[in-house]
């Protein structure tokens, strides 16, 4: 059995180890890349992560992913020891660091899985990849469903959304061996050419496409800006050919059309360009419409979040003062509190619709426009997210996301677990238009009465809590022309009905604030 000693020496700064260490092919282990990929990672959770952790259980949270590559090889903290055996046999033992020194387990971590690797044929033969791969998503398992580490072609994706990226504007998918179109971004590349949702992409640049996965097929499409890609697609049996010019681009997530006297807004997501991709079709609802709206329709159901400055943005837009946000984490940065800014874009009566999957950036929009007697909220519970992600960028050119903050809606509540509750529920037998309208004429249904039970939900024993949690329940996609809209749409165009809805939600809320016509 082999003893060794941690290093006492501090790693020196990750980019002078790049320019000073020699090459290691990628698809090698070497301890000392290892080692600075490690104390990047337990650094970020030591400085960002919610909650105080300690290094050791992060770092042998790590060492037991390392487990799942040969079950036959267990980390061991004993004492001041950590054991390697194999098959129960010991192979090595370390000297253990106290438990929040970051290098010093970082360094270990490195060499306890070189220990692995001597005596393991799976852990020797898999990449230095596939061995962060399973040491960060266990480590990060150990922490809550939302910190997680992304690989490759997951980071390339969480970075397209947030930021955009070179190319011709087409989200893609695989299906049996063939790549299909599946959404086209509005004034983008591939939408001035004409190429549409349900396309089958047959060849690029004259080379065949078939057999190609997602990952190789985006490739090929991506390049240098002003770059050319000529594509070949079928379209139901015609062949469709396009040369493409390689631009920025960014997936739209705002999509807006009249519903006669009323505005339908859909927020797919929240990127870099949401807020002002909302203002833009805004304006163009209001110059296209041949007489005044009576009311908007925000439809953020399905929509599982993105940039929290973004949701802030979206919500100013419709707020012109207090609060939109308060986030509370345990690094000082991470305590903030978002505030209007700005005059309102519009001072039409506004719907919001959510269901449970609307998550993250959808609720803080949900709660700040609710809390703030700004919308009236239908729909089902949103999925009760309420946490904001810090992203720590990796030496592999990997991201990690952690949680770092707790989002607390205007009046107070904590986004999480609960999420946002409708001041109308029509995900509990509420699923005709006219028995929705009569109820709430003739007080049989109560708008507020979800709104009441939201507010007592953290006083509630947990028995009473779980049972709140399976009520107003539902997913509902988004649509212009299903129940949700189509009672949004009746309140909006009854003022006094509307009225009535509203009132009643905030009486529930305790406050009762100056209604926006």
């Amino acid at each position: 059995m082999m003893r060794f000693g941690v290093a006492m020496a501090l790693l020196v700064g990750l980019g002078s180890c790049v320019t000073t260490s020699p090459a290691i092919p990628s698809n090698q282990y070497d301890r000392r890349t290892a080692a600075e990929m490690f104390s990047a990672g337990y650094e970020g959770i030591a400085d960002y992560y919610v909650d105080a952790i300690p290094t050791d259980a992060i770092a042998l949270g790590a060492l037991s992913g390392i487990t799942t590559l040969d079950p036959t090889v267990l980390y061991a903290h004993r004492g001041d020891r950590l054991i390697v055996t194999i098959s129960g046999r010991p192979i090595a033992e370390f000297v253990t660091p106290s438990a929040d020194d970051v290098p010093r387990w970082a360094m270990l971590t490195s060499a306890a899985i070189d220990a692995g690797r001597s005596a393991s044929k799976p852990i020797h033969d898999a990449t230095p990849e596939q061995i962060y791969q399973v040491a960060f998503e266990s480590a990060l398992r150990k922490l809550d469903r939302y910190s997680r580490y992304l690989n490759i072609e997951e980071t390339r994706s969480a970075k397209a959304f947030r930021i955009g990226y070179t190319g011709v504007g087409i989200t893609i998918v695989e299906r049996e061996g063939h790549v299909y179109v599946t959404s086209v971004f509005d004034r983008s590349p591939a939408a001035d050419a004409g190429i549409a949702a349900g396309d089958r992409i047959v060849a690029i640049e004259g080379q065949s496409a078939e057999g190609l996965t997602v990952a190789k097929v985006a490739n090929r499409l991506r390049g240098l800006i002003g770059s050319h890609v000529r594509v070949a697609f079928d379209r139901n049996g015609e062949q469709v050919s396009a040369n493409l010019e390689r631009r920025p681009v960014i997936e739209s997530t705002v999509h807006a059309r009249r519903l006669d006297n009323v505005g339908y807004i859909h927020i797919s997501g929240f990127n870099r360009d949401t807020a002002s991709s909302l203002e833009a079709e805004f304006e163009t609802l209001q110059r296209a419409a041949p007489s005044p709206m009576a009311g908007l329709i925000l439809d953020l159901r399905q929509n599982r979040g993105g940039e929290l400055t973004q949701a802030a943005h979206v919500s100013d837009l419709f707020i012109d003062r207090g609060t939109i946000l308060a986030t509370k984490g345990r690094h000082p940065r991470s305590d903030q509190a978002f505030e209007a800014q700005k005059p309102e874009m519009t001072n039409l009566p506004v719907v919001v619709l959510i269901d449970t999957g609307s998550a993250s950036a959808a609720e803080v929009v949900a709660a700040a426009l609710q809390d703030t007697g700004r919308a009236l909220v239908i729909g089902a519970r949103s999925y009760g997210k309420g946490t904001v992600q810090r992203i720590v960028d990796l030496p592999n050119d990997r991201e990690m996301h952690l949680t770092w903050a707790r989002m607390h809606a205007p009046s107070g509540y904590r986004l999480s677990r609960f999420g946002v509750f409708p001041s109308i529920c029509t995900a509990e037998g509420n699923t005709d238009l006219e028995s929705v309208v009569q109820g709430l004429r003739d007080g049989r249904l109560q708008s507020g009465e979800a709104v009441h039970r939201r507010r007592a939900a953290d006083s509630l024993d947990e028995a009473s809590q779980e049972a709140l949690l399976a009520w107003c329940k539902g997913n509902h996609p988004p649509s212009d022309d299903d129940l949700d809209t189509r009672i949004a749409h009746r309140l909006l165009d009854d003022r006094d009905l509307f009225q009535q809805a509203f009132n009643a939600s905030y009486i529930a809320l305790g406050d009762r604030p100056e209604i926006k016509h």
